[in-house]
């Protein structure tokens, strides 16, 4: 392939990798009034009939006080969330096994095409239960993410490839800013009003078309214009189908050992914190899913400015390890200060802030060391398992966030969050410096 016609494979697998993650990202403010719409609704669906059961035996686990619906959906979309994330976790592997053999372009092509099936689901699916299929369909297909990721590797020499591995970076952040705020802007556009004759319409059909509009838009980038990118008669990598068994052996390697364990804890606890800032937004302020959009619009742009420029800055000043105990020590008291904000937006915007700020440092640091710490023969294999380990900890974190919310309430839950990433903090403080012991020998 020609240099011009790999820039323009690169420039097409960025936009099919935005516009994916544009459509995955669009469902984020939305999830408490999602959830709260189809469990008022499961008594009159037939299908929704072992809904009712369900949670009247989850609001016997929880005292009097606690047993109203808002906290209840709280519960159930962190099953969902972790539903989805497990299914992205166990399957993203096989997606690139399967592209390793019959190359990125078929892989691309079915998984944006069973996306977007997935968001056909989502937009007619008036019970939860169809709705509950959707995602399962969409966790299924989503490795579509870790294919594109490949292609682009496929592309960059390995001199290149921090490179192109930051403009991946760069579509997740721009992704992750302007999804939630498409979602929250098109839940106000009520198509079960305008068509009320459309019987499986309902209050995030619009959503549900966007995402579809985006994903098979993707598709049809990679059907018409995207070249293969694996190179005739490459011999494909080995990887690991159980990525239990990569995170297992990767806990081997003395030097990737705790970089694992700090970023699998921080993960966790950060993506439990994702998903139930949500909540915290909607039952504690009294926000719409618009509003929650322009709160995750200020969390990506404080993240994307972060690791754009004050983290390309510190970089030159300070060591991976120091970056990463600064964001360490960020999160613990503004999540306990977020915790007790309510009533007022603006204290809680204030503490959002070294919360992205320590998402923006902590990031790029761990990945950072977890190359460093790596054998130079192993890189592949220990960023691979880092992944892996992440995509884990994301699987978990949406359940365990939920857990405590509705269990113990917004205050307790993030004053445990706090707690975790303090004792996260103290164990990284036994993090090995690469670049500190290289620099003293200069």
């Amino acid at each position: 392939m020609s240099p011009s016609g790999s820039r323009r494979n690169i420039v097409l697998l960025l936009l099919i990798l935005l516009l994916d993650l544009i459509g995955f990202s669009l469902i984020f403010p939305l999830v408490p009034d999602l959830l709260e719409f189809y469990l008022k609704g499961a008594p009159a669906h037939s299908l929704d009939s072992w809904l009712i059961p369900l949670t009247d035996f989850f609001r016997q686990l929880l005292p009097a006080e606690r047993q109203s619906q808002p906290e209840l959906i709280i519960l159930l979309g962190g099953i969902l969330a972790s539903v989805y994330s497990f299914l992205q976790f166990l399957l993203s592997p096989v997606w690139g096994r399967i592209s390793d053999s019959l190359g990125r372009r078929p892989v691309l092509l079915i998984t944006s095409t069973g996306l977007a099936f997935s968001y056909i689901l989502w937009a007619i699916s008036q019970s939860f239960t169809l709705f509950i299929l959707s995602r399962v369909v969409g966790g299924i297909m989503s490795g579509n993410i870790g294919v594109a990721s490949a292609a682009m590797a496929d592309q960059s020499s390995r001199s290149g490839r921090t490179s192109a591995m930051g403009l991946v970076g760069a579509a997740f952040g721009v992704g992750f800013i302007i999804g939630p705020v498409v979602g929250g802007s098109l839940a106000s556009v009520r198509l079960d009003l305008w068509a009320p004759d459309a019987a499986h319409f309902h209050p995030f059909t619009a959503c549900a078309i966007g995402s579809f509009i985006l994903s098979i838009s993707s598709a049809l980038l990679n059907l018409f214009f995207l070249e293969e990118t694996l190179p005739k008669g490459a011999v494909a990598e080995k990887r690991k189908a159980n990525p239990f068994k990569s995170i297992l052996q990767g806990l081997q390697v003395q030097g990737l050992r705790r970089v694992l364990i700090v970023n699998f804890f921080y993960i966790l606890l950060f993506s439990g914190f994702e998903f139930s800032v949500t909540f915290f937004y909607k039952l504690d302020f009294g926000f719409t899913p618009f509003q929650i959009g322009m709160v995750f619009l200020y969390l990506g742009l404080i993240i994307a400015i972060g690791q754009g420029g004050l983290v390309r800055y510190l970089s030159k000043k300070i060591t991976e390890k120091r970056m990463a105990l600064i964001g360490l020590i960020l999160l613990p008291p503004a999540l306990v200060a977020l915790s007790n904000s309510a009533p007022l937006v603006w204290l809680s915007l204030l503490c959002l802030f070294p919360v992205s700020l320590g998402s923006a440092l902590l990031q790029p640091a761990l990945s950072g060391l977890a190359s460093l710490l790596s054998p130079v023969d192993r890189q592949g294999f220990s960023l691979g398992v880092f992944r892996s380990a992440g995509a884990l900890a994301r699987a978990i974190g949406p359940l365990a966030g939920a857990y405590l919310y509705w269990v113990l309430g917004i205050k307790v839950a993030y004053g445990i969050f706090a707690a975790l990433l303090l004792l996260t903090l103290i164990y990284a403080t036994t993090l090995a410096d690469p670049r500190a012991k290289e620099e003293s020998h200069v």
